[in-house]
């Protein structure tokens, strides 16, 4: 039995990779992609439980469909990802057809299954060598690269460790065979993409050095962007992580989740690194690469936090000044030891939140005004619409150019001016 069937992804670029391998398996087995949910005979929701905000726009849409598949009797549903494993009891997904993150092999059987209305629920952990797996890029130009599964933290907010599990990295040999190919096709960017890349090979007596060292000595012209890393693994490998990214393979860019800004708030959240060692490598890699892309995460409003400890969080911001900053309005996920902990309330997370957002919003403004007339070469990496494209230089800044292009396309940009969250270029 086969058909066609269209794949929605929410959350990270782990969940994007996925959607990709689950189009490979599903073509392999003469399935057409469907262009659009409304066209296709199965739809598939890859989900994500990491934030509240894309949790609830899954449930929304899974409603949505359930509801169309009742009255039409089509398009029929499969639900994928992080929700059906880190939620198994949630009633709205008991009777749906469900296969977890680890059981991705599963997915022309669940296709199958939704069709003909019967029930399948494969959450456990596969049997599928990830590496393995057909794919399908959505971007010609871009291999999102997963180099493990799972992490070795506990964190108290976090669903995805209850779907993901614990750490199992892919061998250093199946990542660089897996770079050459992509780059033997074309592929200009490699994203090295994990739950926690800094985690890379502590189960098989690895490290991460080790791998990007390997990555750094394979041939052709792409460059590398290395997915977050955990402070207490950069600070632990920080001389030989420096060293590497001498190398021009690796895009000037490192994403490093602090979340707070105080320690006590830290240990609450289960986080095993602190503030100081988050500042350590801001400075060194700062002192090593002037114009480096720091990226961070903080949560605004976690349970028992107080008005100093946020302001502290405020305060290191100031200090360190990422160039982007991924922020979340905490909401409790549930099953996790940080829903069970005493709540602030709602008005003040807002608040909270709505602080943390301005001061983002002139850091991020500030930062990119230091990029003004710059002059250089940059690739294109995506075409978002008709007449406009991102390109990304050699930090890995978002630069916007009008006119056509092809992903992967190198481009000689001037800097002309920005906004909030982009520079805007001009070709020569």
């Amino acid at each position: 039995m086969s058909g066609s069937v269209f794949i929605e992804t929410y959350g990270c670029a782990f969940n994007v990779s996925d959607s990709e391998a689950l189009e490979g398996l599903l073509t392999r087995a003469g399935w057409r992609i469907a262009r659009r949910a409304d066209s296709a005979d199965v739809v598939v929701l890859n989900s994500c439980t990491v934030k509240d905000r894309t949790f609830l726009d899954f449930k929304k849409r899974l409603a949505e469909l359930r509801a169309h598949e009742r009255a039409m009797g089509r398009p029929a549903v499969v639900v994928a990802g992080c929700v059906p494993k880190a939620n198994p009891r949630d009633p709205e997904l008991l009777d749906a057809v469900c296969i977890g993150p680890m059981n991705l092999e599963a997915i022309v059987e669940a296709a199958e299954a939704a069709l003909a209305r019967r029930p399948l629920r494969k959450i456990g952990r596969g049997a599928e060598e990830r590496l393995q797996l057909p794919s399908i890029r959505r971007n010609p130009a871009v291999e999102i690269l997963p180099i493990n599964q799972g992490c070795l933290s506990a964190c108290s907010f976090c669903q995805t460790r209850l779907a993901r599990g614990r750490l199992a990295s892919y061998p250093i040999r199946d990542i660089v065979e897996r770079v050459k190919k992509a780059a033997a096709e074309g592929v200009r960017e490699i994203w090295l993409t994990s739950q926690d890349t800094g985690a890379y090979g502590a189960d098989l007596g690895a490290s991460l050095p080790d791998l990007l060292e390997a990555l750094a000595a394979v041939e052709g012209d792409f460059r590398v962007r290395l997915g977050m890393s955990s402070p207490q693994w950069v600070h632990h490998d920080l001389q030989r992580l420096l060293d590497v990214f001498e190398s021009p393979r690796f895009y000037q860019f490192l994403h490093v989740p602090v979340q707070s800004g105080d320690d006590r708030v830290l240990r609450a959240m289960g986080r095993e690194n602190t503030v100081a060692q988050f500042e350590e490598v801001c400075a060194a890699f700062r002192g090593r690469f002037p114009q480096i892309a720091l990226w961070t995460d903080v949560i605004a409003g976690f349970p028992t936090e107080t008005d100093e400890e946020f302001e502290r969080t405020l305060e290191l911001l100031r200090r360190t000044r990422p160039a982007t900053v991924n922020r979340s309005r905490f909401a409790p996920r549930p099953g996790t030891l940080a829903a069970r902990m005493p709540q602030l309330p709602s008005r003040v997370v807002s608040q909270r939140s709505r602080r943390l957002a301005r001061l983002v919003e002139e850091i991020s403004f500030a930062s990119l005004s230091e990029w003004a007339n710059w002059q250089g070469e940059a690739w294109v990496s995506e075409i978002k619409r008709a007449g406009s494209a991102v390109a990304r230089n050699f930090a890995y800044r978002p630069i916007v150019l009008r006119g056509r292009f092809r992903p992967g396309q190198r481009v000689r940009v001037r800097v002309v001016g920005h906004t909030v969250f982009h520079l805007i270029g001009e070709i020569g």
